[in-house]
């Protein structure tokens, strides 16, 4: 009966230190990504205003030179409402 005790407890402390190393491996790479998806939108916002200037100030002004910049607002919409 102490064997089944003291296995239980050591399958009870080895499922806590794992599942307490799971969470801090997906800390470590979770962290980067939510960073990187809540700056997304604002950045594709910034490359809109760019790609905005770059086809105004091409000559002839065409509707095709806005679509790249149409394109980083919409996704950068598409991203912040989620």
């Amino acid at each position: 009966m102490l064997t089944l005790l003291a296995l239980s407890g050591a399958c009870l402390l080895v499922l806590v230190v794992l599942s307490v190393l799971l969470a801090i491996v997906l800390t470590i790479i979770g962290l980067p990504l939510v960073l990187l998806f809540g700056l997304l939108p604002w950045m594709l916002r910034i490359v809109g205003v760019v790609l905005l200037f770059k086809a105004l100030f091409e000559k002839p002004t065409r509707w095709e030179n806005f679509l790249p910049a149409v394109g980083a607002f919409a996704l950068s919409w598409v991203l912040g409402w989620f």
